[in-house]
């Protein structure tokens, strides 16, 4: 596919955000396999109406149709004529639009555009911007001849009411609907301007990434010691609010303002020699990434900017940015009081917002990180898919009989660990789920695993594929630093928050999106991998609340919760269709994230066990296998992995233990990790993690299964499994959540301060009633809880989504 984008050069030349697209963006197309992609600029003055009209006509002359798709992004590029033709705005002249001054006229005299000679039709359609059969050629001829007769009328006055109108016109003939096959906008403040596009046309907002490239570690200076702030020099950027705003917090932090332009002078002047302000001049791409990486916050407050790539510039940084509430585009992306803070216009409020950045730097720092997670899944690749999305695509051809066709639909899952060996809830959800759905697909997972193992492809059952690449350094060493900030596990996080850096992730989830049929997310934290690499449509497979859950974990630190929430809300808002584990979880994630949307699937898979391979034991046989191990003490089994309300769980248990000192306890899984070095009684024993043949001659012989549960999200798949293999289940009812079963009539309720009373009524229970409850639990389970029933009913979702 050949394209061409098609770009003004400024008179005199400089360099800008526009370039940055069209540099990026070109890079971007040539990278991908079967494009070949062109950058063509033309010279465009624009000090007065003469030249405007020239640069239109040169544009509008262009013959182009040696390229398959064309992509315009300003102004006069979009007069060209092409049959596959997107415009991506960045903006309008806008000193003829949004920028007009107020005290000049808004409308022009039509009679002294007709003294002029200028056609009848042609003033009418520039009174009314309505383009009727008129083309850039017809009316920048009238317009040029009659300059030519009168070349000092007042009505060329630029800017003036004439001028605008011409503008006006000549924007509506090249972009009247039926000439672009798609309208695109950089930010949703471009795409809200007035008569920036044809009335009712539907514009897609896609921001776009920086072509600037992160240092990857700050040099010539320590790090979180300035502010530093780049820009061109010139009013509408309101550098000097930003001086004002720091000469009044009166905070020791230098100031570093890089860049140039017209407001130089004044801008030193305001300054006053301060010697903390320092004015860098124009900058290296090098040297303007090593200023972001030293700085502590960004300050960037235009007036109603088009996007702001400084935003996106500080946020890629992990800097915290400070901008105002009437700087249009940087408000889209910073979230004020979580990745930066958005105050009023005033030099006051600059101030008191900059003095909270600086003294405390710690929440400033955390700030930034969320920005880094906010911006992540911002990149070339997903602006390149979405300009190939709104081309038209070519005629449809009689296609050749095909020579043969994949046996199965190939679904690619995206997760952040491994499956097998399935030992915890998760990967037992997601072995189990996905064995039976790959039946009818082709499975495809797509994860990550320990640094020691090489990258490798494993075969989990027949059409179930599970491809494993192993965490880099860098990435085990941001893992560690998020766990020292916020005293728990992290890899889920720093997943989120860098997946850069493991590359080989990202080319293998970008391989697996491009051949797949259907692509899932499971859990959110693989979401801005994915985006990274492409923007294909997924299903948003949710094993809990992540938000909710976190929120419990990680504490006072809400920074990493508001990510987690960011992360899980953003999947929540592009996924074509949600699974939760509960009817509770997905009612709690349509209110969480206002999923209001009548169109969005959000069904229940909940969590199961494969029936067969579980086999059910009456109390009678637990009793003989227990007289086996020369032991007639009831057993009381806990299964669970490292995750943190199974850790409080545990703790429940071994209070309890020493409060029940006639039942033996035994705790299975890698939560026996987290509590090995607290006081235990000699009933308690734990196993760690298991073989599945250990496992299932625990299950033979325990009495009672426990789920203490009283905090986190989703459900508890150790209550399905305990159910299946005949065990009294005592727990709590919120780790009943989600789940069919019912207090005393699936199981014994207990809170975890009455667990231990909890068991010595269930050991007082006659016969007849605990079989009761036990069989009445397995029927349960046996109806609705066989992974066989639960994968048929998430493969139909799957296969409506496939069929659009």
């Amino acid at each position: 596919m050949k394209i061409a984008i098609v770009a003004p050069s400024s008179v005199p030349y400089v360099i800008g955000g526009a370039e940055n697209l069209w540099w990026g963006l070109q890079a971007a197309l040539n990278a991908r396999p079967g494009i070949e992609a062109e950058l063509i600029k033309l010279p465009s003055p624009e000090r007065n109406l003469a030249e405007i009209l020239a640069s239109y006509r040169r544009f509008a002359a262009l013959d182009l149709l040696h390229f398959d798709l064309v992509i315009s992004t300003k102004y006069p590029a979009w007069a060209i004529r092409h049959p596959n033709h997107v415009v991506y705005l960045q903006h309008t002249l806008r000193g003829l639009y949004d920028t007009y001054p107020d005290h000049l006229p808004a409308s022009f005299d039509s009679g002294a555009a007709a003294a002029l000679g200028l056609p009848a039709p042609v003033i009418e359609a520039l009174r009314l911007t309505r383009p009727g059969d008129l083309t850039v050629d017809a009316v920048t001829e009238a317009l040029q001849a009659a300059m030519q007769h009168a070349p000092d009328s007042s009505l060329w006055a630029f800017p003036g009411a004439f001028s605008r109108a011409v503008v006006h016109l000549l924007d509506a003939i090249a972009m009247q609907p039926g000439h672009i096959a798609h309208y695109g906008a950089i930010a949703e403040t471009v795409a809200r301007r007035q008569d920036y596009f044809p009335a009712g046309a539907k514009v897609s907002v896609h921001h776009h990434p920086t072509g600037l490239k992160k240092a990857d570690h700050p040099a010539g200076g320590p790090v979180h010691e300035g502010i530093f702030s780049a820009s061109r020099l010139d009013r509408p950027k309101r550098i000097d609010l930003v001086i004002e705003g720091y000469l009044r917090a009166e905070v020791d932090v230098p100031l570093r303002i890089a860049g140039s332009g017209p407001d130089e002078a004044r801008l030193r002047a305001l300054a006053g020699g301060h010697p903390n302000i320092h004015f860098l001049g124009r900058l290296t791409d090098a040297q303007l990434a090593q200023e972001y990486a030293r700085a502590l916050f960004v300050p960037f407050m235009p007036r109603d900017e088009d996007y702001g790539l400084i935003t996106v510039e500080a946020m890629q940084a992990g800097k915290a940015v400070l901008t105002t509430a009437d700087a249009g585009g940087p408000t889209e992306l910073v979230t004020h009081g979580q990745n930066g803070l958005v105050v009023p216009p005033e030099a006051g409020a600059v101030a008191a917002a900059m003095r909270q950045l600086c003294h405390d730097r710690n929440a400033t720092i955390e700030m930034g990180m969320l920005g880094a997670a906010r911006i992540a899944p911002v990149t070339w690749e997903g602006l390149c898919e979405a300009m190939l999305s709104w081309s038209r695509k070519p005629a449809a051809t009689t296609a050749a009989p095909a020579i043969g066709a994949k046996a199965k639909p190939v679904v690619a899952v995206i997760n952040t660990f491994p499956i097998a060996p399935a030992v915890s809830g998760g990967k037992l959800r997601l072995y189990g789920l996905y064995r039976q759905v790959a039946q009818t697909f082709a499975v495809h997972f797509v994860n990550l695993g320990p640094p020691h193992l090489p990258r490798h492809v494993r075969e989990l059952g027949p059409g179930f594929v599970e491809e494993v690449v192993p965490k880099s350094k860098a990435f085990g060493a941001e893992a560690i630093s998020l766990e020292q900030k916020v005293g728990a596990s992290a890899e889920d996080l720093a997943a989120a928050l860098k997946p850069e850096l493991v590359p080989e992730w990202l080319e293998a989830i970008d391989r697996a999106a491009r051949s797949a049929d259907i692509v899932v997310c499971s859990h959110p934290y693989g979401y801005p991998a994915l985006r990274r690499v492409s923007k294909v449509p997924f299903v948003y497979e949710s094993h809990n609340v992540e938000s909710d859950l976190k929120r419990g974990i990680y504490g006072r630190h809400e920074w990493a919760t508001e990510l987690v929430r960011w992360v899980e809300q953003q999947a929540c808002w592009e996924a074509r269709a949600i699974t939760a584990c509960s009817d509770e979880d997905a009612a709690r994630l349509r209110e969480l994230y206002r999923l209001d949307n009548p169109h969005l699937c959000i069904e229940t898979v909940p969590n199961g066990i494969d029936l067969g391979a579980v086999p059910f034991r009456p109390a009678s046989v637990k009793a003989m296998r227990r007289a086996v191990m020369r032991t007639d003490r009831p057993v009381a089994l806990f299964m669970g992995s490292a995750h943190g309300p199974n850790i409080e769980a545990a703790h429940a248990i071994l209070a309890a233990a020493a409060q029940a000192p006639g039942i033996d306890f035994v705790l299975m899984g890698s939560v026996c990790h987290a509590v090995a070095d607290a006081p235990r009684t000699p009933n308690v024993g734990l196993v760690g993690v298991v073989s599945d043949a250990e496992k299932a001659m625990w299950l033979d012989v325990a009495e009672f299964g426990l789920n203490p549960v009283v905090s986190g999200s989703g459900t508890n798949l150790k209550l399905v499994e305990y159910a299946a293999a005949g065990l009294l289940v005592v727990g709590t009812p919120f780790g009943a959540r989600g789940s069919a079963f019912v207090a005393g009539e699936h199981y014994l309720a207990a809170e975890n301060a009455a667990l231990a009373e909890g068991l010595r009524q269930a050991l007082a229970l006659p016969e007849e009633t605990r079989n009761r409850i036990i069989a009445a639990a397995y029927a349960t389970i046996r109806d609705s809880g066989d992974w066989r029933g639960i994968a048929a009913g998430y493969v139909k979702l799957l296969e409506r989504v496939l069929a659009g």
